[in-house]
């Protein structure tokens, strides 16, 4: 066989093949096109059905390189129908590996979320990694919000989610922590909640269209008439959800209560309030505690749970208002047994605080249940069947507290 047949023999193997995979490299839509990226999920109850609302990034150019996201809600009897309806409105299937975080509307987390959320949890679509929020309005506005603030704004949701991360707080819960909490004996989460304010800048430009003059009356009437821009916040409220449903919203000040008797928290701070001693008068001190640690130990004693907290902590001066502005000297002075000892009554203050809140509501967020049952099992076990009602084991607790300080002033 000679070279000029080879050779045409090459090129016809090669254009058969060339044309078998061109047209599928052409005409195959891209996998950006198949599948939507979906940033946030927002689940809201609506008369007897879900409403699911999904922030997804659409990939345009643009000159800061920060990505759009627009937002599709859908209704159904469950999540999987109304995530189907969504692909099917959207012609996309829904990408939910990077979705990080999930917010539940006030309506929705009345009734026991887990139920809803299990499909989450056990279709492997989306990682179990997700950060989760409660929103006193519904997750379609907050995620419709969010979809307006650009990626350096401070308070996008990315943003907002961190706040408060190392006291105790829940920006670590997420999908699977939130159905561990749920399985384990206390039945208890801590779920962090996000509101919608008004933006200082809308309120600004309404304030000045106010101060135009009477010629522009009707113009002033006009955008004060618009609703104002909304922006989010994370003020380190969170709500308590037992057996799957909303119990009680605390405070960002309720919840600090019990950081004191969270193991995980690293700071925090803690304010002193009319402190006297021969350098300050009628004192405001902050401190800034670092390194804290709490160990607890438990006794029944006649038949009565005493839980033994141990606080330790370094305190920093972060600031200090004195009456009579003279504060020479104050870091060699300030750590008397006279502030030791106000610093105790203080902790030991907000901690009765704390376990007051728990009894009145009967939670137990503190896992007080498994210290004590770490350490007694049979005999816990048997106290709690010695109760009336045996998930009312908190109305009995006791607390003793030692605290112990160092100064790095």
């Amino acid at each position: 066989m000679n070279k000029s047949i080879k050779y045409k023999i090459v090129v016809f193997v090669v254009a058969i093949f060339l044309t078998l995979l061109i047209p599928e490299g052409i005409y195959k839509p891209s996998q950006i096109q198949q599948i939507a990226i979906v940033s946030g999920l927002g689940i809201d109850k609506s008369d007897d059905k879900l409403e699911v609302s999904v922030s997804m990034i659409v990939p345009k150019p643009s000159s800061n390189y920060s990505p759009q996201q627009t937002v599709t809600s859908a209704k159904g009897k469950n999540l999987a129908e109304a995530i189907s309806s969504i692909e099917i409105k959207t012609g996309q299937e829904l990408g939910l590996a990077h979705c990080y975080i999930i917010i539940l509307g006030e309506e929705f987390v009345k009734t026991d979320v887990t139920k809803d959320l299990d499909y989450l949890m056990r279709s492997n679509i989306m990682g179990n990694n997700s950060a989760i929020f409660h929103t006193d309005k519904t997750a379609k506005e907050i995620l419709e919000v969010n979809s307006k603030l650009s990626e350096q704004n401070i308070n996008n949701l990315q943003n907002i989610a961190k706040f408060n991360q190392e006291h105790y707080d829940s920006s670590n819960t997420n999908l699977i922590n939130l159905f561990n909490d749920y399985l384990c004996n206390c039945h208890c989460s801590v779920m962090g909640s996000i509101t919608l304010e008004n933006s200082e800048s809308s309120s600004n430009s309404s304030q000045s269209s106010k101060s135009q003059g009477s010629s522009q009356e009707e113009s002033s009437q006009s955008q004060s008439s618009q609703k104002p821009e909304q922006t989010l916040n994370n003020k380190g409220d969170a709500i308590i959800i037992k057996n799957g449903t909303k119990l009680i919203k605390l405070t960002k000040e309720e919840m600090g209560y019990f950081s004191w008797l969270d193991t995980k928290a690293q700071t925090g701070y803690l304010t002193i309030e009319n402190f006297f001693d021969k350098n300050l008068q009628n004192a405001k001190i902050t401190l800034k505690l670092k390194h804290e640690k709490a160990n607890f130990d438990a006794t029944l004693n006649q038949n009565t749970p005493i839980l033994h907290t141990k606080i330790s902590f370094e305190c920093f001066i972060e600031n200090i208002t004195n009456e009579t502005d003279d504060i020479q000297s104050i870091h060699s002075y300030l750590l008397t047994q006279n502030f030791k000892d106000k610093v105790k009554e203080k902790i030991c203050e907000e901690i009765q605080k704390a376990l007051n809140l728990s009894k009145a509501y009967n939670f137990d967020i503190i896992n007080a249940y498994n210290i004590f049952n770490n350490k007694f099992n049979k005999k816990w076990k048997s106290y709690l069947n010695s109760l009336e009602k045996p998930d009312d084991y908190m109305q009995n607790i006791q607390i003793t507290v030692d605290v112990k300080m160092e100064s790095k002033f």
